[in-house]
């Protein structure tokens, strides 16, 4: 994703230099810029634009090792699910 793009390369730009203190920092960002912005499209059921960004969030997480990340992220895809269930059942009523 574009928008969260700057905060990985931060953070490789800051492991590379030596700067633990920055890299920690611009994880934080990441992880809320990843989670802030998947949320905001979950709310406007923007669903597949949240799913792309919860792949990318799944990809960060792993490349720099932020459980945290995951665990939000598996909280957004719950929602993403729930969402997707009462359309279901709204089409099937209807």
């Amino acid at each position: 994703m574009p928008i969260c793009t700057r905060w990985e390369r931060l953070v490789t730009w800051a492991e590379k230099d030596g700067n633990n203190y920055k890299a920690l920092e611009f994880k934080e960002k990441l992880v809320e810029c990843i989670i802030y912005t998947a949320t905001e499209k979950v709310k406007r059921k923007k669903l597949a634009e949240a799913e792309e960004l919860i792949k990318y969030g799944r990809e960060v997480a792993k490349k720099f090792g932020i459980e945290e990340l995951n665990f939000h992220l598996s909280l957004l895809e719950k929602e993403i699910n729930k969402i997707r269930e009462r359309r279901k059942a709204q089409t099937q009523t209807k």
